[in-house]
């Protein structure tokens, strides 16, 4: 074997070098440059909305979210969960990785064709014949997403955190600078194509010039099915999230049309957007650090729990904000015509309170290697909020958005919580120490601000800065009164001032 084979084949080439507080360290570091990266994707999709929001119509938002949910299933398939096991796996050779990046090809390929050829379906479906031409361009992203599936894995395995970050930052610019400019243009509901396939080439481009990575030549090697059936089965969660994250667009869409459809998608945007960029840095260095701390019971305990308990102390009183001022929130950010849209806005902030708790379960039950587990007990608190969908349904959008809060609240997030801490280094008697404190603090800050809301204060912009700021002093002022709290708030001060010398 040549010096440069061997050192392709090397595992230890895709791994982060360092025991377990070595690893901590680059995982804070990790933490501290991805927030960096969610705060200016946070300006640039929050902008982006805002600006596409007053130039385009609810029709144009309502097409894309109709294609929306396909585009979304295949892109699960298409990755099949492949980039879960080259992160989770504590050894992997070249000659895996390259097995694994063609299968995703080869899959993309195929989904890619099916996607154009079940446009027309499509279309008649939604009974809306512009969704045929959006669809099949839209096929165009999953090529690209098959092709960079492997190369974010590897850099996500390395823990080469800053490097993803300048990725997700260095498309979305580019993305948002194709479809503003295409919608300024008069381009309409094909601005918003523009911007998801521009996002997903300068991705690709990225992804391969930073990973540094080549596949060998084309090949599927035996050995590295074993994989697949991990990947399977992550996969399989998976498309439950999805069917609860877009059955909501599709019953909306073929029920009630583009319109009504928009003006859900719009709510749902502007909730889960802002949400998902400010738990991406726990979540992004979970699973990895997780993974590596695996056979330390007391690190990987005292690690989730500090991530778990940051996360929901950043987010709860910002989302606590945006239920309590739902409406000043759309007509000030959006404008008056997306004014029916408060309503379902409010109620998927009751939705996301506990949405957060449903990813870090995931955490547990992939870095555990428990994914046939996390599978079944997803599923079975899946299929009750889909239930809750189809009954949520007769009543409208707004009907969808109050099944999905409270489905998701009272079934599934409790069902999957008592599945995972059955066994393993995080118990209940750790979930109940660090979720006591955070709830007590979000009855007394919900219930005050619930008491201010009737203000006129609030109805400006400068009125929902201040909202927010009270939002977040009540929240700590609640949680100060506990010791797991105070505890809980240096830790987050910690990474703070971490962050700024990163």
């Amino acid at each position: 074997m040549s010096e440069a084979v061997a050192a392709a084949e090397a595992p230890s080439m895709f791994s982060p070098e360092g025991d377990a507080q070595a690893l901590k360290k680059r995982s804070a570091m990790g933490a501290a440059m991805t927030l960096a990266g969610q705060g200016a994707k946070f300006v640039l999709q929050f902008g982006s909305q805002v600006a596409l929001a007053r130039l385009l119509l609810p029709r144009d938002f309502g097409l894309l979210a109709m294609v929306g949910p396909i585009v979304t299933a295949a892109l699960l398939l298409t990755d099949l969960g492949l980039s879960a096991a080259t992160i989770q796996r504590p050894t992997i050779s070249q000659r895996e990785l390259s097995s694994l990046f063609w299968l995703n090809v080869l899959i993309g390929c195929g989904l890619a064709g099916a996607a154009v050829l079940a446009a027309p379906l499509a279309a008649v479906f939604y009974k809306t014949p512009a969704v045929m031409p959006v669809m099949a361009t839209m096929a165009i992203a999953l090529l690209l997403s098959s092709l960079a599936a492997q190369h974010l894995a590897i850099l996500n395995r390395r823990m080469r955190f800053g490097a993803i970050a300048l990725i997700e930052v260095g498309a979305l610019v580019v993305g948002v600078i194709v479809g503003v400019t295409a919608a300024f243009s008069g381009l309409g509901y094909w601005s918003l194509v523009a911007m998801q396939i521009a996002n997903g080439a300068a991705t690709l481009l990225m992804a391969w010039g930073f990973s540094g990575w080549r596949p060998s030549r084309p090949g599927i090697d035996r050995d590295a099915l074993h994989l697949v059936r991990f990947g399977g089965t992550v996969t399989g969660y998976n498309l439950l999230g999805y069917l609860i994250t877009n059955l909501d667009n599709i019953l909306i869409g073929a029920r009630f049309g583009a319109g009504p459809l928009g003006i859900y998608d719009r709510a749902y945007k502007l909730m889960f957007q802002p949400l998902w960029q400010m738990t991406a840095p726990a979540a992004r260095v979970a699973v990895p650090l997780l993974s590596r701390l695996a056979d330390d019971a007391a690190e990987y305990r005292k690690s989730y729990l500090a991530m778990l308990g940051g996360i929901l102390a950043l987010t709860t009183p910002g989302i606590l904000c945006a239920i309590v001022f739902a409406r000043p929130v759309i007509v000030v950010l959006l404008g008056e015509r997306w004014a029916d849209s408060a309503p379902i806005f409010g109620w998927l902030g009751v939705c996301a309170l506990t949405l957060q708790l449903r990813q870090a379960v995931s955490w547990l039950f992939v870095s555990q290697g428990r994914a046939e587990e996390q599978l079944k007990w997803g599923g079975l608190g899946s299929a009750v909020v889909i239930l809750g969908y189809l009954v949520g349904i007769f009543w409208g959008a707004k009907g969808v958005a109050v099944s999905a809060a409270i489905t998701s609240g009272l079934v599934q997030i409790p069902m999957m919580w008592w599945a995972v801490t059955r066994s393993g280094p995080v118990g209940r008697a750790d979930a109940l120490r660090l979720l006591l404190p955070l709830t007590v603090a979000t009855a007394v800050s919900g219930g005050v601000l619930g008491l201010l809301s009737g203000a006129a204060i609030w109805s400006s912009f400068g009125g929902l800065v201040l909202a927010v700021l009270l939002a977040y002093a009540l929240f700590g002022a609640a949680l100060a009164l506990f010791p797991s709290g105070r505890a809980q708030m240096r830790r987050a001060i910690g990474m703070a001032r971490r962050f700024r010398r990163a």
